[in-house]
């Protein structure tokens, strides 16, 4: 209790420092002027009685430096008066602190904003939800190291069989064609699960979300929910958008509620405008078998730990299920085990392009500041010896070694915290920026990140480390001045620092660093451009359709697929055109498909799988593949040619040994009951990847997005 009646004591008296200077000051003057009186009585003349009262009185400003040492916060005082004495020093050198203070700002921001995209995908990666980076995802694993998605079976399995998790979410993304005919405009929403809004804890805005039992059974409740931004654009923010009904894939959905403001779905940085129940998937798309279909993997599922529940707790379980599920389903999940992951460990979709992105480029802006401190600090080092006869009085004054290490520091702190404000300041503007720039993409794309406190306080320790790494070099090189050096120097004298020199090799090394780093990239970038694809994507167009917002069966889709090519290849510019499902190259990847082949053994566990594309006839000719044995497909109006499938050389030497492949059968696994092709022909290819190609139209009922390629 004393302790802290006398801090608060020597509180008070920093806090009224002026008026006690000035009783201090008051009780000096009397007793000096007492002591003059006591030597003229004494017959002393009016100077030399002065002189003689100041002498027996001792050094006035020693006194007062006692006084408020006692009395006061000496370090408090000590730290203020560097402050005032470090803006004096930084108003007259204004040139070199607007250098160092814009440097410094532009790489903190930079490298704030950065952060801040990294700190969402860390802590909030699902924008609106609390307690974001609690959710984990739960991930199904193929023996080849693939993350398929999970079907909506093994989904409703693992709820029961996992119970470490607390309410497993499953989600699936969707383009749904929102409108009636001939003014339909293409959204993105999500099939999910009726535990969806619930388990993510969320309020809606107005009206509700949709309920467990609104999505137990297919086709149950024709509902749906829609994003904040959605609601005020399409129906002006009005309460009467509940109850209204939305034309979803020619069908009527009414609409219940509508999420938080913040909300934009569970796949980052990917915005959906609109909420379904995953059981209207037959209803939206074509009669698509998703819920019945153990192969369908098209969901991606989201859990929490139950309380007292561990994580390794959780990937046990996970393990379990996936073994039982293998062998209740061997066709469908044999050799498909399950992981439990962050979300920022996610092995697919754009979360992985994010977080590897966003690491190099963090680790490259960091480097940069790094060169940009010690650029700082060989300004600083040159100005500090300048600043050696100034230094060397106040070491002859009485200044120790540390006064004039604090007296530097803090110098070059104020430098550093108002390059870390500017850089905050520049760092609100990048993520506003980022928020309002609209993303022309294929998806719909937003990065909801802001400053917050996390983020200023990554800015100042940011700007204390610069300002502690550029003070370092400068405060050394003055604390070790000898005096009497100092004093004969004069502020033209030529610097001659062995740590000048030294700073200046870091630098240039830190320079070289980056510069090195950038042609590396530039070297792959162009490497990548000049890699062989064993294809001539000169000249080659792209383009995309998607039906399944038009619930098509597979005979409308083969006409329509027919009538595009028809009119493609009718255009007096156009060479060739054909439709496939992925091309080469592309960032997206292309699926991988399990199959058996005639006249192949295997001899280890597990499946053959391939890489497999889809496609019509003629996409070799728009590729310019050349064909080694066989022929092209059959036209896609020949209703009588036989299922065929194209293998290229990998193929034929990695599961035929190099035997004839013409007229084997190749039997896959994918789908419900699977197909058989014949091999019709064999494709050259030098590169070591399998792959294998089937006819027909690409785009299955509702679920794939065809790529049209056409030839100029």
């Amino acid at each position: 209790m004393k302790s802290l009646r006398r801090f608060l004591l020597r509180l008070f008296n920093l806090v009224s420092r002026r008026t006690q200077d000035e009783r201090l000051r008051e009780e000096i003057e009397e007793h000096i002027a007492l002591q003059t009186e006591e030597n003229l009585r004494a017959g002393l003349s009016p100077s030399e009685a002065r002189r003689q009262a100041m002498l027996k009185f001792g050094g006035v400003e020693v006194m007062k430096q006692d006084y408020r040492a006692q009395r006061g916060l000496p370090f408090i005082e000590n730290l203020l008066g560097d402050l005032r004495n470090a803006g004096r020093t930084i108003r007259r050198m204004p040139g070199l602190a607007a250098v160092i203070i814009v440097s410094l700002a532009i790489g903190i921001g930079a490298n704030t904003t950065i952060f801040s995209w990294i700190q969402m995908i860390l802590f909030q990666p699902l924008p609106g939800v609390s307690g974001a980076s609690n959710f984990l995802l739960v991930e199904l694993r193929t023996e080849t190291g693939g993350y398929p998605g999970a079907s909506w079976p093994e989904y409703r399995a693992l709820q029961t069989q996992v119970p470490a998790l607390r309410d497993i979410v499953a989600s699936q993304m969707v383009p749904f064609n929102v409108g009636e005919k001939g003014q339909t405009e293409r959204t993105f929403g999500q099939l999910v699960s009726g535990n969806y809004f619930s388990a993510l804890g969320l309020k809606p805005a107005i009206g509700r979300f949709i309920r467990p039992e609104e999505a137990e059974r297919p086709g149950t409740e024709p509902v749906i929910v829609i994003s904040y931004d959605y609601w005020q654009t399409r129906f002006g923010g009005a309460p009467r958008a509940v109850g209204q009904k939305l034309r979803v894939n020619d069908r009527d959905l009414i609409v219940i509620g509508v999420a938080p403001k913040e909300f934009q779905g569970t796949m980052l940085p990917l915005k959906f405008e609109l909420w379904v129940p995953a059981t209207l998937t037959p209803a939206l798309l074509g009669g698509a078998r998703d819920l019945e279909d153990r192969s369908a993997r098209g969901f991606s599922l989201i859990g929490m730990l139950r309380p007292g529940a561990t994580h390794a707790e959780a990937q046990a379980e996970l393990s379990t299920a996936m073994r039982q599920l293998a062998r209740d389903y061997p066709a469908a999940s044999a050799g498909i085990g399950g992981e439990i992951l962050a979300f920022w460990e996610a092995p697919r979709g754009p979360q992985r392009m994010l977080i590897s992105g966003l690491a190099v480029l963090q680790g490259v802006m960091l480097l940069l500041l790094l060169a940009v401190c010690g650029n700082t600090a060989n300004l600083m080092l040159a100005r500090g010896s300048t600043r050696q006869r100034e230094m060397a009085v106040r070491v002859a004054l009485g200044a120790g070694r540390w006064r004039i290490v604090s007296l530097v520091l803090s110098e070059n702190m104020l430098l550093a915290l108002l390059g870390a404000s500017l850089g905050a300041a520049i760092a609100v503007w990048g993520t506003t920026a980022l928020r309002v720039a609209p993303m022309i993409g294929a998806f719909p794309i937003l990065f909801q990140t802001k400053v917050d406190g996390l983020t200023l306080a990554f800015a100042i320790l940011l700007g204390a480390a610069c300002g502690l790494i550029f003070s370092a070099a400068p405060a050394i090189h003055l604390a070790r001045l000898d005096p009497q050096d100092g004093l004969r120097s004069s502020s033209n004298t030529p610097p001659r620092s062995r740590a000048r020199k030294i700073l200046m090799g870091v630098e240039v090394g830190l320079a070289m660093v980056v510069l090195i780093a950038a042609a590396l990239f530039l070297q792959s970038f162009r490497s990548a451009r000049q890699t062989d694809p064993r294809c001539r994507p000169e000249g080659v167009l792209l383009a995309a359709y998607d039906l399944s917002g038009r619930n098509p069966n597979e005979a409308s889709e083969r006409q329509f697929a027919a009538r595009l090519l028809d009119r493609l290849r009718s255009l007096p510019d156009v060479e060739a055109a054909a439709i496939a499902t992925n091309v080469p190259l592309d960032l997206h990847g292309i699926p991988r498909r399990s199959f058996t082949v005639q006249g192949r053994v295997r001899t280890e566990p597990g499946q053959d799988r391939a890489i497999s594309n889809t496609v019509t006839p003629g996409y070799f000719k728009v590729m310019r593949i050349s064909l080694l044995e066989g022929t092209d497909f059959a036209e896609m109006g020949d209703r009588a040619a036989p299922a065929e499938a194209i293998v290229n050389e990998e193929f034929v030497r990695r599961y035929l040994n190099g035997a004839d492949a013409i007229g084997r059968r190749i039997q896959t696994r994918a789908g419900r009951r699977g197909a058989q092709f014949r091999l019709r022909c064999l494709r050259r290819a030098r590169a070591a990847r399998d792959l294998f190609l089937v006819p027909g139209c690409p785009m299955g009922p509702g679920r794939d997005s065809p790529e049209d390629a056409q030839r100029q």
